[in-house]
């Protein structure tokens, strides 16, 4: 194996970033040349392109010039995807799931979600957005079996985040 040694970001030391996630999978990276097709990346930069071909069908899309932002991925227990003038957040919920058990906390940077007293997601949003233009729904999941609570965030400013969501991790006190 060929290593280059590259700068990255704190962001990109994050267990849950885009290029972690395909380096996890077969052939994603990860260095031993011998994973299905032809090898792995070769670098940082290396797997973020390839990520970017993955999720955005080949066409990366930037953030008004601060730096690589994805317009789709995935989070721990939920999917995302951006446009310039929202985001959507999608949750796997049971089928019985109805809008009264659901709690959505919108904040003009923060989110919380809650589904029958459980937190999902709660953290500090990649760019600001418009609280009056926010809303969720209960959908038929994408896949064609279950359900998806999909939130649905309306963009302050019509741009693409580098971020969707910064989680707030538990933290433990010793």
């Amino acid at each position: 194996d060929i290593w280059e040694r590259v700068d990255f970001t704190v962001e990109d030391a994050n267990p849950r970033s885009a290029w972690c996630d395909v380096a996890r999978q077969r052939g994603g990276g990860g260095g031993g040349g011998s994973a299905a097709g032809g090898g792995g990346a070769r670098s940082l930069s290396g797997l973020m392109n390839k990520q970017a071909a993955i999720t955005n069908g080949g066409a990366n899309t930037s953030g008004g010039g601060e730096g690589t932002g994805f317009a789709e991925g995935k989070g721990d227990g939920y999917t995302w995807s951006q446009n310039e003038e929202e985001v959507e957040l999608r949750f796997p919920v049971s089928v019985g799931t109805k809008a009264k058990y659901v709690k959505v906390n919108f904040g003009r940077t923060k989110l919380k979600v809650i589904v029958a007293g459980q937190t999902l997601l709660t953290g500090t949003l990649g760019g600001n957005v418009e609280v009056d233009l926010s809303t969720f729904t209960i959908e038929d999941a994408n896949s064609g079996t279950g359900k998806e609570l999909c939130v649905t965030l309306g963009k302050n400013e019509g741009n693409t985040w580098p971020f969707v969501i910064r989680e707030n991790l538990p933290t433990t006190t010793i």
